[in-house]
């Protein structure tokens, strides 16, 4: 069982009312390549994108799959200063740091594994643009003692998704 969220409007809201049905179910972002995902059983949308939601179900029944339910998220629900992810790798983003604190190159490596081909120096560009527009914050940064190219150390800037003001 999988849920997903339909990234318009500010996604930590939806990864929240997602994670309040149940904390251990991973989340998604809908999008080309998860709609047909057949473990994909609920997804949480604002009521104003409805009808764009419905679309990836008529598509999931013309490929022979089943529905998924739709969890309709009020708009008065939305805070009152709206963060919206204008972008697909942002939104990724958030949905891997909604699993937990992590560093930027190691958001890189899970990005990679699960949506494929990014560059290092994008990831780090939107992690600084999700900071700016308060969607990801810097949780901690710590230093790392190794044998590394540059050094006996580096240092990890740990990101998570920025808590929402109630």
């Amino acid at each position: 069982m999988k849920f997903a969220i339909f990234p318009h409007g500010p996604v930590d809201r939806l990864m929240e009312k997602a994670r309040q049905l149940n904390p251990r179910v991973p989340v998604l972002i809908l999008d080309e390549s998860s709609f047909s995902d057949p473990e994909l059983l609920v997804v949480f949308a604002f009521r104003a994108h409805h009808k764009q939601v419905e679309a990836f179900n008529i598509r999931r029944v013309a490929l022979g799959l089943p529905k998924f339910s739709i969890v309709d998220v009020p708009v008065e629900e939305m805070p009152r200063k709206p963060r919206v992810v204008r972008s697909s790798i942002r939104a990724r983003l958030a949905e891997l740091l909604s699993e937990g604190p992590a560093y930027g190159y190691e958001l890189y490596k899970k990005y990679r594994e699960k949506y494929g081909a990014i560059s290092l120096r994008l990831v780090y560009y939107h992690l600084e643009r999700g900071v700016k527009e308060g969607l990801f914050e810097v949780a901690d940064v710590r230093k790392s003692k190794g044998s590394f190219s540059w050094g006996e150390s580096s240092r990890h800037i740990y990101y998570r998704l920025k808590a929402r003001d109630v």
